[in-house]
């Protein structure tokens, strides 16, 4: 197979070393960015990829734009597209599938998703003979490192972050990462494969800048941690939820035990039951390897990811339908949190903070109240738990 390459950076440059180095595949370009390229098999036009008799297109720029224009445009001429961009797929995954069925091309993206972790490539079979209940996880390798960091190292949270940026964990800019945003992208992506559904609307995040070391000294207390996850499934009324959030979670909970910059994938089929993958969510040879497995499956006959029920979201999916307690911290008096909050009961005041738990709330209302909080000045964190289910 006759393969071209955009982009040479991290996910690139290994793409374009597993393939040299896998019999059966001939790279004809290798696109770079102006004044980067170094060698003969680059070229710093766009034209010259799309113009060659290259069959696949693998797409490693990161972005949207120019992304979009380049794999539309390759799409058009006949070119199949694998990409590992999740901002990509989440903003243009629905227009790329519907050029690539007019034009009997493949498009598969399921690097997009967890590195090497096969999450989205297992969705696609289960879907066609299970029901998924529900999907998500530990799905960012960089606010696991800071989170696990602080909990068995006893880092800050700027102290653990810094740490991660040297060791290449965190971009030089994380915010996508520390504010939950990568991770949605994520818990998109695994919504449009599972349920086809896009959810642009009435998904609700929270990232991890919130977290200080006192809530992991009081998390220890009732021997717990912190983890973020994002999360998205079906209500009872067969509409989609989405979210990512914090959880607090016990000894025995699965995410509890996953360390460093391990990702975790979960779903929940209605036959098989709960399936974890665990591995790798990031870097060039974890990445790398999950283009591959893509590029295998068009060479097998593999065309699409998503089916062509495949919708964007509204009005199709709602936060609001979906309960959870919470663990809570805020730094004022217990009765600051009556009213919009449901406390169950308050756990501990520490450090002129209050810790309590919450009755069951809905995510919607859960993230409305505590947005309302913080515009009133409250500095607050809150976590999904079921450790003190039994216990409220």
């Amino acid at each position: 197979m006759k393969v071209s390459i955009l982009g040479h950076g991290v996910v690139g440059k290994g793409v374009w070393e597993m393939l040299k180095g896998n019999p059966g595949y001939e790279i004809r370009s290798v696109l770079v960015k102006k004044g980067e390229k170094s060698a003969d098999f680059m070229t710093e036009s766009f034209e010259d990829v799309l113009n060659d008799d290259s069959e696949l297109v693998i797409e490693c720029m990161g972005g949207i734009d120019p992304a979009y224009e380049f794999t539309s445009k390759c799409l058009e001429a006949g070119k199949s597209i694998i990409s590992s961009n999740k901002a990509l797929v989440a903003a243009h995954g629905i227009d790329l599938m519907e050029i690539a069925r007019r034009k009997n091309k493949a498009f598969l993206f399921s690097a997009a998703c967890g590195g090497a972790i096969p999450i989205l490539q297992n969705l696609c079979l289960a879907r066609r003979t299970d029901r998924i209940i529900w999907a998500g996880g530990i799905l960012n390798g960089t606010t696991n490192y800071i989170l696990d960091s602080m909990d068995r190292r006893g880092l800050g949270f700027d102290e653990a972050l810094a740490e991660a940026k040297a060791l290449g964990y965190a971009e030089f800019d994380p915010t996508a990462d520390i504010s939950g945003m990568d991770t949605l992208r994520k818990v998109m992506l695994i919504s449009m494969v599972a349920f086809d559904v896009l959810p642009n609307s009435d998904y609700n995040i929270e990232g991890i800048t919130s977290v200080t070391a006192l809530d992991f000294a009081v998390a220890k207390e009732y021997g717990c941690t912190i983890r973020l996850i994002g999360k998205c499934g079906l209500a009872e009324s067969g509409r989609l939820y989405a979210y990512v959030q914090p959880i607090l979670c016990d000894s025995g909970s699965a995410y509890s035990g996953i360390r460093s910059n391990i990702n975790l994938a979960r779903y929940e089929g209605q036959n098989s039951g709960v399936m974890s993958f665990m591995g790798q969510g990031a870097g060039r040879y974890p990445t790398a390897s999950a283009i591959l497995r893509d590029v295998t499956s068009v060479t097998d006959g593999q065309k699409q990811m998503l089916t062509g029920k495949c919708l964007v979201g509204f009005p199709y999916n709602n936060s609001g339908e979906c309960s959870r307690n919470y663990f809570i911290r805020i730094d004022s008096k217990a009765d600051a949190l009556k009213g919009s909050i449901p406390v169950n009961r308050i756990l501990c005041e520490k450090e002129g903070c209050t810790f309590a738990v919450t009755d069951s709330i809905t995510v919607k209302a859960m993230h409305d109240a505590v947005a309302e909080l913080r515009r009133h000045g409250a500095k607050v964190f809150f976590a999904e738990t079921s450790v003190f289910n039994k216990e409220a």
